[in-house]
Parts: C-alpha cells; sequence; structure tokens
C-alpha cells in the first residue's frame, strides 16, 4: 500500500488557498457594494497623478470599478469550484481508495484556479497539479511470491 501523504497534504493546502480566493472575492464584492469605499476608489483615482498624466477619463473610472465588482463573484465562484473538487479528490485518495479519480479531480482543480484567475492561482493551482501527477504515478510496490 503506497502511503499518499504527500498528495493530501498538497491537496489541503490548495483547498485552503482557493478558499482564500473565495475569501477575496467576497471582501471585493462588499467592498464594491459600499457606496463610501466607491466614492473613495473614484475620488482616489480622479486624484492620483500618476493616472492623471494617461488622461483618464470617468468613463475609464467606471469601468475599472465594473470590471473590479464582476471580478469578485468571479473568484468567489472558481474559489468554491477548486474547493469542492480538492476535498473529493483528498477524500478519494485517503487509505488510497481511488487515486485515478483523485487524479483527475486535483489536474481539473488545478485547471480551475490556475488558468480560471489568469495566473495569480499559480500557487494553489501547481499545488494541486502536483498532487495529482503523483497520484496517477505512485504505484504500489509488487511483492514477490514466496514459493
Amino acid at each position: 500500500m503506497v502511503k499518499r501523504t504527500g498528495e493530501v497534504v498538497m491537496g489541503v493546502i490548495g483547498i485552503i488557498l482557493s478558499a482564500l480566493f473565495s475569501i477575496i472575492g467576497i471582501v471585493l464584492n462588499m467592498g464594491m457594494s459600499n457606496p463610501e469605499v466607491m466614492s473613495q476608489i473614484e475620488e482616489g483615482m480622479a486624484s492620483d497623478p500618476n493616472l492623471q498624466n494617461e488622461e483618464m477619463t470617468a468613463g475609464d473610472i467606471s469601468t475599472i470599478i465594473e470590471t473590479a465588482e464582476s471580478m469578485g463573484s468571479y473568484l468567489v465562484i472558481l474559489g468554491i469550484i477548486a474547493s469542492i473538487l480538492g476535498i473529493i479528490a483528498v477524500v478519494s485518495i485517503v487509505k488510497n481508495k481511488k487515486p485515478k479519480l483523485s487524479g483527475i479531480m486535483f489536474i481539473i482543480a488545478a485547471l480551475v484556479i490556475g488558468l480560471g484567475t489568469i495566473g495569480f492561482g499559480f500557487v494553489p493551482g501547481l499545488l494541486f497539479l502536483i498532487a495529482g501527477i503523483m497520484a496517477f504515478v505512485r504505484k504500489p510496490k509488487k511483492s514477490d511470491p514466496v514459493y
């Protein structure tokens, strides 16, 4: 029997980091729904001398804010999906139950969080990917038959 401690540890860390993306998205949504925070962001962007050199208009500022609002819910969804896939993978690899299913789930979670966040989820994606590859590659040792 192969000990799957490495996959479980990397999977749990990947789940925690993926859940952090959901938390960041929730905080982003809460901040963008608060009118005081929105007005402070707009004032800060309008008064920033670096942005004034680039001649940002009010339309550009509102576009940036709308993009940030949509990113919040997007991060929540991606974080939840990757966390669920990671949990399924960890549960299925404990005690070496279903390593192939676990490997598939880890790799799908890596793609969701790594590519879905356009590279911001590099660390949890890499952890899920390594755990998925380990789940496929590590095989139990064949014991020699005793005659």
